[in-house]
């Protein structure tokens, strides 16, 4: 799958104005689409979520992810959405000790080592969690007390293969002026120091999006003040690792 051109959709979540007949607007099937929740943050004990819609130029390269993000109308966004289909049931992988959590357990630390932060365990309360939010096929965040970072999208059915995209937001990071970006903030959750737990969901079948991956963190990363950032977001001791596979067929 290397080469493959992409279109890479962040999806507004502004609750006002994607209703559930809007959820399901992006198409299943015809194009290489790629969707991803607006990171949060955490203000003052409350996770906030970016209110832009964030696309990518169609140059997208899912072996070279590159990310030049744009800020662009929420009616260019709708403007791409296929009738709605009929919601199938929804199938998750969120095992304690099956490949899917061995998988993401691995992905996760390797590139947190890269940044000094130490290993997060598997928590099957978090990953629970995020299976009830994600089989409800409403592609937005849970608004819950978790760091949480979304993607979904189609043909690409590795949740590995998601989990490094968001780590490829380091190239946007700008380590002289750390702080939160919309740009970079599924990155520095992935990589925040303080967190210790996660827990997550693999996703299945939906009509809106044909996969999902949604992760929770405790402790929450993406804390201000800026002062967080220095101390939970390490300089990488390396660049970014070859890209893992698009598709795994364990996961169809």
């Amino acid at each position: 799958m290397k080469g493959i051109k992409q279109l890479v959709v962040a999806a507004s979540l502004l609750g006002n104005l994607f209703t559930s007949g809007l959820a399901i607007a992006i198409p299943r099937a015809g194009k290489d689409v790629l969707v991803l929740a607006p990171p949060c943050e955490s203000i003052d004990g409350q996770q906030v979520w970016s209110e832009g819609n964030q696309i990518s130029d169609a140059s997208f390269n899912a072996s070279d992810p590159t990310p030049i993000l744009k800020l662009r109308g929420l009616t260019e966004l709708l403007d791409r959405r296929a009738p709605a289909a009929a919601k199938p049931t929804p199938t998750a992988f969120t095992s304690a000790e099956g490949k899917f959590s061995r998988d993401m357990l691995k992905i996760t630390n390797d590139l947190r080592a890269i940044h000094g932060a130490p290993p997060v365990v598997w928590n099957k309360s978090l990953a629970t969690y995020a299976a009830r939010w994600g089989k409800r096929c409403n592609f937005e965040h849970s608004h819950g007390p978790y760091g949480e970072n979304l993607a979904g999208g189609g043909p690409m059915n590795n949740p590995v293969w998601y989990q490094w995209l968001l780590y490829s937001e380091v190239k946007n990071y700008d380590w002289n002026k750390p702080g939160f970006s919309g740009a970079t903030g599924h990155f520095t959750q992935l990589v925040w120091k303080a967190t210790r737990e996660m827990g997550c969901a693999w996703v299945a079948g939906c009509s809106n999006l044909s996969y999902q991956v949604w992760c929770e963190f405790t402790p929450a990363g993406n804390v201000s003040p800026v002062s967080n950032y220095n101390v939970n977001v390490g300089r990488p001791t390396r660049g970014i690792p070859p890209a893992p596979p698009t598709n795994d067929p364990h996961y169809r």
